[in-house]
C-alpha cells in the first residue's frame, strides 16, 4: 500500500481533536471575557428599550493566577546528585528563562487541561517553546504510545495553512502560501523527541487529554452573573424608578397661575403614590452565599484571597487549614510537572552531552509561595541544627529568603563559612 504522505491533513479533521480544540476556543473566550451572561435580552420599560444589566466577573483568571503563583510563583530549584551538572542546569534555567516558561506551562495547564514543550537548540543555547493547546495535535496509536504530533494553524487574513510535523527522527514544515498547494517546505533533525505533553487526565471524554478548571466554575460563575444581573435590574426598575399610581378619579378645575409647582387635584378617599418592590434580600443573599462556597470549594481557593472574609492574627497551623484544597491540588500538580521535567531535562543532557552516573539523578524541588511565619520557620530550622539533624544545604534549600540554592552554596564556599 502506498504511504499517504499527507496523512497530517487527516490527524487535524479527526473528530476526537476537533472537540477538544472547540473547547480549547470556547475557554480561551471566556478568559477573554465572553460569558454566557452577554446573552440577556433587553425589553421595553416606561414605554422605552431598557438595556439589561450583563454584569461579567472575571473571577476565574484569579483562580487559575492564584493556582499558577502558589506553585510556581517563586524560583523552582534544580536539585541532584551532581553539583557540576546541577550548576549547569541552575545556569541554564536563568539564561533560558525556564522559570518563567514553568509559570506558563502551569498556567495554562489550568486554563486548558493540556500543554505541549518542544525542547530545542538555537545555535549554542537551548530553548524550549510552547505550543498552543489549539494548534496542538498529538497523535497516539492504537496501544496508546505517543507517536507523532501535528502543529496546525491558519493564518486569519491569508487563509494559508501551515504544518509541523513532529515524527521521533525528523521535523517537517508544510503550508500552502500563496500558491494554495501544500507543499514540504524544510525538514530538520530532530535531536529531542516528540513535544513534551502535560496533561491532567481528568477529560473522561477522551484517553489522553485533560480538562480545564474552568469546566466545573463556569456552571457556577454563570449563575452568580446572571443572579447579580438580575438583582441590578431590578434595584433600578422597580426600587430605584418605581411607578407612579392613582386610585380613584383626578378632580379638572382651574390651578393659579401664581402658584409655584403643581398641583395633582384627586376626588375624596382617593390615593396617588410610588410603587416600588420589596426584593427578598434574605432569600437572594442565601443564594448567593452558597453559590460563593461551592465556588470557592470547587475552585481550591480560600475565600479570603478574593476578600470574602478577613484573615488575622492565625497561626501558621491555622494558614496551612485555610490554604488545605489549594496545597492539594498544587501536589496533583507537581506530580504531573515533574513527569514533564523529566523528560525536558533528559533531553537537555543529551543535547549538552552530559551523562548521569549511578544514583545520580536531576529533578526540580518546587516552592511554593504560601503567607507563612517566616520568623517560625527559621528558628524550628535552627532548633534541628542545634541538635546536628540538618544540613547547611537543607536549610537553605527550605529558607523563604534563599531563591538560588546553588548559588548561596556557592557563595559560602567562597566565604569559607563552610
Amino acid at each position: 500500500m502506498k504511504e499517504n504522505k499527507l496523512w497530517f491533513q487527516e490527524v487535524v479533521e479527526e473528530s476526537e481533536h476537533i472537540g477538544r480544540i472547540s473547547n480549547v476556543l470556547d475557554n480561551k473566550a471566556y478568559l477573554n471575557g465572553t460569558h454566557k451572561v452577554l446573552s440577556r435580552k433587553d425589553f421595553e420599560f416606561k414605554e422605552e428599550t431598557y438595556t439589561t444589566s450583563k454584569i461579567v466577573l472575571n473571577t476565574l483568571k484569579t483562580v487559575i493566577d492564584f493556582h499558577s503563583s502558589l506553585i510556581v510563583g517563586k524560583p523552582a530549584s534544580v536539585v541532584g546528585g551532581n553539583p557540576e551538572i546541577i550548576n549547569i542546569f541552575n545556569q541554564l534555567y536563568r539564561e533560558s528563562g525556564y522559570n518563567k516558561l514553568n509559570y506558563d506551562i502551569v498556567k495554562t495547564l489550568y486554563s486548558y487541561g493540556d500543554v505541549f514543550e518542544y525542547v530545542y537548540q538555537d545555535g549554542d543555547k537551548i530553548k524550549s517553546k510552547l505550543i498552543s493547546s489549539a494548534d496542538a495535535h498529538p497523535v497516539y496509536d492504537i496501544q496508546g504510545n505517543y507517536v507523532s504530533f501535528v502543529e496546525y494553524w491558519t493564518d486569519i487574513l491569508t487563509s494559508s495553512e501551515y504544518y509541523v510535523v513532529y515524527k521521533p527522527e525528523a521535523v517537517e514544515r508544510w503550508d500552502n502560501e500563496g500558491t494554495g498547494v501544500l507543499v514540504k517546505k524544510a525538514e530538520y533533525k530532530n535531536s529531542t523527541g516528540l513535544p513534551i505533553h502535560y496533561s491532567n487526565n481528568e477529560n473522561y471524554s477522551y484517553d489522553y487529554y485533560g480538562k480545564s478548571i474552568l469546566e466545573d466554575l463556569k456552571p457556577i460563575l454563570d449563575e452568580i452573573e446572571l443572579l447579580l444581573s438580575k438583582m441590578n435590574d431590578s434595584i433600578y426598575t422597580l426600587s430605584l424608578n418605581p411607578l407612579f399610581t392613582v386610585s380613584g378619579q383626578k378632580v379638572d378645575s382651574q390651578i393659579d397661575s401664581g402658584l409655584v409647582g403643581a398641583i395633582l387635584n384627586l376626588e375624596d378617599g382617593a390615593e396617588a403614590q410610588y410603587q416600588s418592590a420589596n426584593l427578598d434580600s434574605a432569600s437572594i443573599k442565601l443564594l448567593l452565599d452558597n453559590l460563593l462556597n461551592q465556588l470557592y470549594t470547587i475552585a481550591g481557593v480560600p475565600s479570603s484571597i478574593i476578600g470574602q472574609s478577613n484573615v488575622s492574627n492565625v497561626s501558621e497551623v491555622s494558614l496551612e487549614l485555610l490554604f488545605r484544597l489549594a496545597i492539594n491540588k498544587a501536589r496533583a500538580t507537581e506530580h504531573i510537572l515533574h513527569e514533564g521535567l523529566q523528560k525536558r531535562h533528559e533531553y537537555i543532557m543529551k543535547l549538552l552531552g552530559l551523562k548521569l552516573k549511578k544514583g545520580e539523578y536531576v529533578d526540580v524541588v518546587f516552592n511554593y509561595d504560601l503567607p507563612v511565619d517566616n520568623g517560625e520557620t527559621m528558628d524550628n530550622m535552627k532548633t534541628q541544627w542545634d541538635m546536628g539533624a540538618i544540613s547547611t544545604e537543607t536549610i537553605i534549600s527550605n529558607s523563604p529568603y534563599t531563591n538560588d540554592v546553588a548559588l548561596e552554596m556557592d557563595r559560602l564556599k567562597g566565604d569559607s563559612s563552610i
